[in-house]
């Protein structure tokens, strides 16, 4: 029996870190779809469809991380920041958080965490 691979919708303005971060989740076998900020993703989910969506919290354009996590309550959903955990009051708790910078070993585990 084979399982389809996790997908995630991957939305980071930084491109290092969104170039980083797609290497580590393609090398664990998850197919990754990368968007450089909220409308690009907005634009990606009007034809596609991930299981996680993994944002960044600040980005620039018309939609923020905290938007595309609040309007996409389908996904499960993986918010990352350089801001701490408390300065983000709107996650729910079904929401992962992940501090940056933040390592291949932690952000594995925040999906492995999501994918349950």
């Amino acid at each position: 029996m084979t399982h389809d691979p996790l997908v995630v919708l991957l939305v980071e303005d930084d491109d290092a870190i969104r170039e980083i971060s797609a290497m580590i989740l393609e090398g664990a076998g998850i197919t990754v779809h990368t968007a450089e900020n909220g409308d690009a993703a907005e634009h990606w989910l009007a034809t596609g469809t991930a299981d996680i969506l993994f944002t960044d919290v600040r980005m620039p354009g018309t939609v923020s991380g905290q938007e595309l996590a609040s309007r996409h309550t389908d996904m499960r959903v993986l918010v990352t920041s350089g801001e701490a955990r408390e300065q983000h009051h709107w996650l729910s708790p079904g929401m992962e958080y992940l501090a940056k910078p933040y390592d291949r070993k932690s952000l594995l585990a925040a999906v492995a965490r999501l994918a349950g």
